[in-house]
């Protein structure tokens, strides 16, 4: 029998479960005798050949982590701690998601969780049913990057719900360039997973010009609708956060597909920039100092929400608060929201451009 005629899908078969079936971490050499298919292919003096054997290994742990079998890259203690190792493992837990347990409302009479399945996730149905409704919208997103995932994830979760309330449908508009965009964001985050470095063209709005990047993606993510990468910037030599719609011309570094190009830092952390306002994602060598003066309450509301920096507080109880914009116009999007009730004192392009604006929206709407 010749490995050669053992499956792809059989391989993987095995590869699983040669992995579920251990406790520790395994090497190389050990799931090269473990795994039929890598053993049996062999030379003509019965030796194996290590380079054929490592690349089909390679091309399946990849293949298997691109379908999202957590196959897990782990360094480990042997001989009695005395070395180090690089293995492989997949755990049970990664892989197998507990079931849902799904119980009435407090105090609607339901049987409240036992301690036997403090283990499993518990919700409520009514809980259920707002999670089913945000993944069905967020998988209507045109061009969402995700959509497959978000309506897998949505047929999951609605298996084993016998009625489902339906909600009033949302209407998403495409923005332009969405497909585009998508695709993008799709391309970033396969780079990302691999520790792959990116080159693109970006569009910065503060120089208006073009300029050749080179980035190590750290992180991907959504803010009001649009995509953000945050990296570190071979031209800058700093982390930067980048609008994804802003760059064109990308190119994911195609050379040693299965070799990380870098490792994140751990410093880093995604939430640290997920929890800022829109107008702060930008370059901070491209940061403006904004101030703007806050009528009475709306100074109130400002303090207690800790938008900006106090400058000054008025007699009248309005308020002068500073802000540094790295993005202008999402910032004068949200003084417009706040309906002429803060106003920008300074820079006099930042007031330009809400005067600009305000006009444009103003003939849109004749």
């Amino acid at each position: 029998m010749s490995g050669d005629r053992i499956s792809k899908a059989q391989r993987w078969i095995d590869l699983i479960a040669c992995l579920l079936g251990r406790r520790t971490p395994m090497t190389v050499e050990e799931i090269f005798q473990a795994v039929p298919a890598y053993r049996l292919k062999a030379g003509p003096d019965g030796a194996p050949h290590p380079a054929s054997v490592r690349r089909m290994f390679e091309r399946d742990k990849d293949e298997l982590r691109d379908l999202g079998i957590p196959i897990d890259t782990v360094q480990f203690s042997i001989n009695y701690g005395a070395e180090r190792a690089a293995g492989y493992e997949l755990r049970r837990g990664a892989l197998y998601l507990p079931y849902l347990r799904v119980v009435e409302a407090s105090g609607t009479g339901g049987a409240a969780p036992s301690a036997a399945s403090a283990d499993r996730p518990t919700f409520t149905r009514d809980e259920l049913e707002v999670a089913l409704g945000a993944l069905r919208e967020a998988a209507e997103i045109p061009h969402s990057p995700f959509a497959g995932e978000t309506r897998s994830a949505y047929r999951k979760l609605a298996f084993d719900l016998d009625s489902v309330r339906e909600r009033s449908a949302v209407r998403h508009l495409a923005p332009p360039g969405g497909a585009a965009v998508g695709a993008a964001a799709r391309d970033l985050s396969d780079a990302l997973r691999r520790r792959k470095r990116v080159e693109f063209r970006y569009h910065g709005m503060a120089r208006g010009e073009a300029t050749e990047r080179d980035v190590a993606p750290y992180g991907l993510f959504l803010e009001n609708g649009v995509w953000y990468l945050v990296g570190h910037d071979t031209l800058r030599d700093a982390r930067r956060v980048f609008h994804v719609g802003r760059m064109d011309d990308l190119r994911v570094n195609a050379s040693a597909p299965a070799t990380p190009d870098y490792e994140i830092p751990g410093d880093f952390s995604l939430g640290d920039y997920v929890e800022r306002e829109s107008w702060q994602l930008g370059d901070a060598d491209q940061a403006v100092i904004a101030r703007v003066r806050f009528e009475h309450p709306l100074s109130l509301w400002a303090d207690r929400n800790g938008y900006g920096v106090l400058e000054a507080e008025q007699e009248d109880g309005s308020a002068i608060r500073t802000f540094e914009v790295s993005h202008v116009r999402p910032f004068v999007l949200w003084l417009l929201g706040l309906q002429g009730e803060a106003r920008p004192l300074e820079p006099a392009a930042l007031v330009d451009e809400l005067r600009s604006l305000a006009a444009e929206i103003a003939r849109d709407h004749e």
